[in-house]
């Protein structure tokens, strides 16, 4: 009987260590989910930089080369 008390209490025990456990992942996993989201609009916010300065520049160098063959013909 003594037995079977005992592996009562370690079962018990075990459950209860099991559902801790389970707790602390699910929140680390909501805060990954959190941070990964983080990361993401801020690589979304320089991926627009690049591309902004991207199309300023491929403006500029069209409006260069614009004057450039306009100089050569006049």
């Amino acid at each position: 009987l003594a037995d079977v008390d005992e592996l009562t209490t370690i079962k018990r025990e075990l459950n209860y260590r099991i559902s801790v456990q389970s707790a602390k992942l699910l929140r680390l996993l909501k805060q990954k989910d959190r941070l990964v989201h983080k990361v993401q609009k801020k690589c979304d916010i320089v991926t627009a930089c690049l591309q902004a300065v991207s199309q300023k520049r491929r403006k500029y160098f069209l409006c260069a080369y614009v004057l450039v063959l306009s100089s050569l013909f006049h």
